[in-house]
């Protein structure tokens, strides 16, 4: 286990589940939006899923879902969330870098995992998305927006702009784009997230 899967194993045993400040109990609205545009059957793919509430919900809209965490714990909870719920979740514990996907789908959310990642895997997990997502599929990403006051501190998650997401994603579409705000405990929060939904194109 390394040190990052250390940290996050240690925030999932000491707080329950619906303390946790990254939680939500209702999937970002402009997730809402990108289900209600494509029929039910799809597939989904939910990249650092957590405790699995964006994955159940997905579920529960007709989607066959993959979730991908590194966090055993985490997995634990989204198990016995999707139990609970009465769907049916293809989990898989491991680095999302390495995930390979065998078939393209038609949504891909990633709701925190991007900003955790180490710098170096960033270009390797933007090209490993276009093997993830199909042509014309939906990309949703949540990812924090701007450094906290104390931007001094050289480690912890990275921060991207509105201009640098919409770099890093091109070609893709920006269809949309949020913000909300996480009560990360100070010195480091609370920070605002930057939500996006892009589109890759058809060709």
């Amino acid at each position: 286990m390394n040190l990052q899967q250390a940290v996050f194993s240690r925030l999932y045993r000491r707080a329950p589940v619906d303390e946790l400040p990254w939680h939500r109990e209702q999937p970002p609205e402009l997730l809402q939006r990108a289900i209600e545009e494509r029929p039910a059957g799809g597939r989904a793919l939910d990249l650092g899923c957590g405790e699995g509430v964006y994955s159940v919900h997905l579920a529960r809209a007709g989607f066959s879902v993959v979730a991908v965490d590194f966090v055993p714990a985490a997995l634990s909870a989204a198990r016995d969330r999707a139990d609970a719920a009465g769907v049916t979740i293809d989990f898989r514990q491991g680095d999302v870098t390495e995930f390979e996907a065998t078939e393209p789908f038609d949504i891909v959310l990633d709701s925190g995992c991007l900003h955790h990642l180490p710098k170096a895997r960033v270009q390797r997990y933007r090209s490993m998305l276009d093997g993830w997502l199909a042509p014309g599929g939906d990309y949703l990403l949540v990812h924090f927006a701007r450094r906290p006051r104390v931007g001094w501190i050289p480690k912890g998650p990275r921060h991207l702009t509105r201009e640098q997401a919409t770099t890093l994603f091109a070609p893709y579409a920006l269809r949309a784009y949020d913000e909300t705000t996480f009560d990360v405990p100070l010195p480091m929060g609370p920070m605002r997230a930057g939500i996006y939904w892009f589109t890759r194109p058809l060709a």
